[in-house]
């Protein structure tokens, strides 16, 4: 695979993502949901990186190394944190909302790393399932100016949508 391989794959399966998170919303899957909110989250993070650093270079086009949007198997990748700190360091969130998911990264963590020896609550996961869901849409918005502009992300033609059932079909491995 080469870089833009790469590419659409993330792009691909940030959208396919974001299938099995209704479907785990709609199951109360709470758990589930929570660690595909950070996941989505970090992708199109890592994708905002991206235009961003496009956008600022003098012909409007930038080289980004692979581990930046893919890692296969004994490679090294950009952490979520590390994510975050790029993302906040080249001012494309704000303070509040780096804070904000540094919050969500601790929260993550407890509910898979130490759920059973904690006094977190399932009840409580889905809860912050619903901030996770305010900071999703912010970053959603930040993508998609940095995308597409402030006119918004367009229709996708048939072709690209064609693409796109069949890499989820494969993602989701049916």
């Amino acid at each position: 695979m080469n870089s833009t391989d790469y590419f659409d794959d993330l792009t691909q399966s940030l959208t396919v993502a974001r299938m099995l998170l209704q479907k785990a919303n709609n199951n109360h899957s709470a758990i589930e949901g929570l660690c595909l909110y950070v996941s989505i989250i970090d992708g199109f993070l890592r994708l905002s990186i991206i235009y961003s650093r496009t956008q600022k270079s003098p012909d409007h086009t930038s080289e980004f190394e692979k581990d930046m949007i893919r890692q296969d198997d004994g490679e090294k990748t950009y952490k979520e944190k590390e994510i975050y700190d790029i993302a906040h360091r080249e001012n494309i969130i704000s303070a509040d909302l780096y804070e904000r998911l540094n919050k969500m990264y601790l929260f993550r963590n407890k509910v898979v790393h130490r759920f059973s020896i904690s006094n977190i609550t399932y009840a409580e996961i889905g809860k912050a399932c619903d901030e996770f869901e305010a900071i999703y849409k912010e970053i959603f918005a930040i993508v998609a100016v940095l995308e597409h502009g402030p006119k918004g992300i367009p229709k996708p033609t048939q072709e690209e949508l064609d693409q796109f059932e069949k890499h989820a079909v494969k993602k989701i491995g049916q």
